[in-house]
């Protein structure tokens, strides 16, 4: 998900793809994690994510929204203020980045709440819980998570183990995709574009799932 940005942070934002790896894709870069909060029949309730924005991103949003008011290079705890539920402006059929899976049923969530917002070494943090409009059940089997934007615009990267409330006998196992098969999809997707066409433009191909992490769960035995 990415805040609007006003078109002088816009400009900025090329210079530094211009900078960046061929094709400056993706932009953002997001580091993630969760928190499984079950009901008391032990089913699957809520998930609360958090996302840790990369640096520059960061910096971005901050200076277009001039919420470092004193210039010293770090927001403070009424800065902050201004910044809370920044990227939470979801547009209409947002599905929040995230992929939850068991069997071949995709759940579905809730809208955000209980959004928190922090500053942490020049990144900006948040965390959102969203309920399953159906709790899952585990019994009925794996449980799979997959954290993507699926235009690849944001790649999102899980970096903490994933916790559990309410339920103290279930397992997550990481699964990392095959990135070079992956970038040869992409290839082989952009190459399908009409020539010429200007591909920030017109938009990538939905190809972000090729490039998802997993985060498998089980629970009980």
């Amino acid at each position: 998900m990415v805040p609007p940005l006003r078109p002088a942070a816009l400009f900025a934002f090329s210079l530094g793809l211009a900078a960046g790896p061929a094709g400056g894709h993706p932009h953002i870069f997001v580091d993630s994690g969760f928190e499984l909060v079950f009901d008391g029949e032990g089913r699957l309730a809520a998930i609360r994510t958090a996302w840790v924005y990369d640096a520059f991103f960061t910096l971005l949003v901050v200076e277009d929204g001039g919420h470092d008011a004193d210039a010293d290079g770090e927001i403070s705890a009424e800065e902050l203020k201004g910044l809370h539920g920044f990227d939470m402006d979801w547009p209409a059929g947002f599905e929040g980045d995230v992929e939850i899976v068991q069997g071949e049923v995709r759940a579905r969530l809730g809208p955000p709440e209980d959004v928190t917002t922090d500053w942490r070494i020049g990144r900006l943090i948040s965390t959102h819980l969203r309920r399953f409009d159906t709790p899952l059940d585990p019994a009925s089997g794996e449980i799979v998570i997959r954290p993507f934007d699926p235009s690849y615009y944001t790649a999102y990267t899980v970096v903490t183990d994933t916790r559990f409330r309410g339920r103290d006998d279930c397992r997550a196992e990481a699964w990392e995709p095959d990135l070079d098969a992956a970038a040869r999809e992409l290839q082989a997707a952009l190459a399908e574009l009409a020539p010429g066409i200007d591909i920030e433009e017109a938009g990538y191909p939905p190809v972000g799932g090729l490039f998802a992490e997993e985060v498998r769960v089980t629970c009980g035995g």
